[in-house]
């Protein structure tokens, strides 16, 4: 009964959502801080959250060690729990010595909490890949990539792991069974994935393929570099289609996690916004007609902002929750963060 309910109330928002007109304007926003977590000593980074069907967010959070010139002595990767009134619990540790990062998560069909690992050491300690966060916080690597790879956003889709490739713009996919799934190839992998050459182009900074999200049968990918937004068809039988840039603006680089609504549309967190102002980050929702709209650039609380995710119970379904990630908190000080703000629409289920 329970359930039905919870579905009578979110159908009802989703029609006053069909039914409401779309403004051109910009909103203004009464954004809501959720929670606030440690910068350490040497500052720290939120990359990944996702939520679970409960309405919890589970954010992947990287403390980072004491830089000389060219190294760090320790960085230590944490995974918390959030719940809808900003109560905090951490649920996991792993010691990420000497060069490492969490980035993406993401909750399967069943509630298990996935995070995803960068290792940029030479030689690699503990690979880069996939872990599964289980009971009394232990962390199962169950997907390992190649030397070399940078995977960041995360998504399942059809009882598979999508995993992006910053490095090598590429999609990796895994089926998680018992084990450690090691594909061979990717996916898909293509030019306009890719990342640019800063020694090239200094407006660039080596990030191709960075956020995911599903809709349908259709896999949509944002490209920090470009500014691009590329989508991808998983047919039938699972190979990828031919990829397509469906939008790419200036404004969109240093594009970082995507989330689709339940009308379609995609919102698009931005790194940085186009200001200059400090702290810096932007919002964008792009239609089913590709038309790009601005929904925040350097409102002065968004914080190199990694990751939109949307309510998922009856109670918070048309909030949106942004993760601050605070890239630069070694630099100013400021510390990784969630805030919140009311959207009028819920998301897309994603499970």
């Amino acid at each position: 009964m329970k359930r039905l309910v919870i579905t009578l109330v979110l159908a009802g928002i989703l029609l006053i959502a069909l039914a409401a007109p779309a403004g051109a304007s910009t909103p203004v926003w009464q954004p809501r801080t959720v929670a606030t977590f440690s910068a350490g000593d040497y500052g720290s980074f939120a990359e990944g959250m996702a939520a679970n069907s409960h309405g919890r967010l589970f954010v992947s959070l990287t403390t980072w060690g004491f830089y000389d010139e060219t190294t760090a002595e320790s960085n230590i990767g944490e995974v918390w729990k959030v719940a809808p009134d900003g109560a905090k619990k951490l649920v996991a540790t792993m010691d990420l010595s000497p060069n490492g990062m969490l980035t993406g998560v993401a909750v399967d069909r069943l509630d298990r909490v996935y995070v995803a690992f960068y290792e940029f050491a030479d030689p690699q300690s503990i690979g880069s890949g996939v872990f599964r966060v289980g009971p009394g916080g232990a962390m199962t690597k169950v997907v390992s990539l190649p030397a070399g790879t940078f995977p960041n956003g995360l998504a399942f889709h059809r009882g598979r792991a999508y995993i992006t490739d910053s490095a090598t713009g590429a999609v990796w996919r895994a089926r998680i069974k018992g084990g450690v799934a090691a594909p061979a190839a990717p996916w898909c992998q293509d030019a306009l994935l890719a990342p640019g050459d800063p020694t090239a182009d200094p407006t660039m900074s080596g990030l191709g393929a960075n956020g995911i999200a599903f809709r349908g049968e259709r896999l949509f990918v944002s490209v920090s570099d470009y500014g691009r937004i590329v989508r991808v068809r998983v047919r039938v039988g699972g190979s990828p289609g031919a990829p397509r840039v469906i939008c790419q603006r200036a404004k969109l680089k240093k594009a970082d996690g995507i989330a689709f609504d339940a009308r379609g549309r995609l919102w698009i967190a931005t790194d940085s916004g186009t200001t200059g102002a400090s702290p810096s980050g932007g919002l964008y929702r792009l239609s089913r007609t590709w038309k790009l709209r601005t929904m925040a650039d350097d409102p002065g609380w968004l914080n190199y902002s990694t990751m939109p995710v949307f309510g998922t119970t009856a109670a918070t379904a048309t909030r949106l929750y942004l993760e601050n990630g605070a890239y630069y908190g070694f630099q100013d000080g400021t510390a990784p963060s969630i805030v919140r703000v009311r959207v009028g629409v819920p998301g897309l289920p994603l499970r």
